[in-house]
């Protein structure tokens, strides 16, 4: 049951991903104005009531996955955090993520890119 909980949030973000990334390449201005002030707050807005309702820590029992860390990546890339404004736990748990030791180290010391 638990991995089907995590394939749920990584399909979500997953989604988001391949939505953005198609509007991009095709230039489409009006789509990516949609995706960032339509989309993508829906999709935060179903994310959020499903952290809460698994207890508000993580998305998948009181552990730490890769259904958290997909999460991070996606809101860490995002061209403005204030989106998450509106979700208090899913950016309490983004906050939380970057402070994991590890995690921390690499996004400090990780190349540069244009991605």
């Amino acid at each position: 049951m638990e991995s089907a909980q995590v394939d749920e949030i990584i399909d979500v973000i997953q989604d988001l991903i391949n939505a953005g990334v198609k509007l991009f390449f095709a230039k489409d201005e009006a789509g990516m104005k949609n995706h960032a002030e339509v989309t993508v707050p829906t999709a935060l807005g179903q994310l959020e009531k499903k952290l809460a309702s698994r207890g508000g820590q993580y998305f998948v029992g009181n552990n730490f996955t890769w259904a958290d860390l997909h999460t991070f990546m996606y809101v860490s890339d995002l061209p403005s955090k204030s989106v998450l404004d509106g979700f208090p736990k899913l950016a309490n748990l983004v906050e939380r993520v970057a402070n994991i030791p590890n995690i921390k180290k690499w996004v400090e010391t990780r190349p540069v890119t244009n991605m």
